[in-house]
């Protein structure tokens, strides 16, 4: 049984920002990093996440 792709990236989205240090100044944010990852625009990742969140909530 395989997920959807919003679905992984939601849960990719979840991994990265808890493990990512904003004090430290990684370039990267969460959003960007499974933007690149998943190579689609932000804009796509932004509407997977609150998505899943509708479904979750």
């Amino acid at each position: 049984m395989s997920q959807s792709r919003e679905r992984r990236m939601y849960l990719m989205w979840k991994a990265e920002k808890a493990r990512h240090d904003y004090r430290r100044g990684e370039p990267h944010t969460p959003l960007m990093r499974v933007a690149q990852r998943f190579q689609v625009p932000i804009r796509e990742v932004r509407e997977a996440i609150e998505a899943q969140r509708g479904q979750t909530s």
